[in-house]
């Protein structure tokens, strides 16, 4: 059984002048229970742009910077929690900082038989400064031994070139690991993608949009596959 992470930007909650949209929330409750209808384990990773964007502030505390990212994400998956389960979802929010009766602080061993029944949504990446999401979903996905990252993404796979700049960029249906590291392809940060390759970690790469087609998402047929 494939045991699966989702890996959504906290970009793609964003609607209008809304940080947090329940149409994309919907997007994220009808992707899980798609893909549990097709019996998957499923965990959630999400990022913290709607809120925040270190990047954007470079005046700041590198240290200080990161932290507030880390805590946008965080926000971001208290809001799936509470939307998946207000949608009779089964799921816990999981995160490396201490919140003293807000978040209940679980053990490895914990989120491993938690991951058998619920959803499990990680917030706050790896809970220190300097990492990227990116780093996170790998983290999360040792913890519960999951075997695919699922990016949900603006784009519906990854290109050779920025396919909003270039018309003639070409699609890749799939790529090896080594392929995504020796031409640099956009997809996650090099670590995570090295990481993924000696963890064994398949990614595929497809339109958050694309939720609906889940199942052609999963048999390779649109979107991108990165594997051995």
């Amino acid at each position: 059984m494939d045991r699966i992470i989702l890996k959504i930007s906290g970009e793609a909650l964003k609607e209008g002048n809304n940080n947090v949209s329940k149409n994309k929330l919907d997007v994220i409750l009808k992707t899980v229970q798609k893909l549990q209808k097709l019996n998957k384990k499923v965990a959630i990773v999400i990022g913290g742009g709607n809120f925040f964007r270190g990047r954007e502030h470079q005046d700041m505390d590198a240290v200080r910077r990161d932290t507030i990212g880390m805590l946008g994400t965080v926000m971001n998956a208290l809001y799936v929690e509470d939307y998946l389960k207000n949608n009779n979802i089964s799921c816990i929010c999981a995160t490396p900082f201490d919140f003293p009766k807000l978040i209940p602080n679980y053990t490895d061993e914990e989120l491993k038989k938690l991951y058998e029944d619920n959803v499990i949504i990680f917030g706050g990446g790896v809970g220190m400064s300097g990492y990227s999401t990116d780093s996170g979903v790998i983290l999360a996905a040792k913890k519960i031994n999951a075997n695919l990252i699922i990016k949900m993404t603006n784009v519906d796979g990854v290109y050779d070139s920025d396919p909003k700049v270039n018309k003639d960029a070409h699609k890749f249906s799939k790529l090896t690991y080594e392929d995504v590291l020796k031409n640099e392809y956009q997809v996650m940060d090099l670590y995570a993608v090295r990481e993924c390759m000696n963890n064994h970690i398949s990614i595929l790469v497809m339109n958050f949009n694309d939720y609906d087609k889940i199942e052609d998402v999963m048999n390779n047929k649109i979107g991108t596959f990165i594997g051995e």
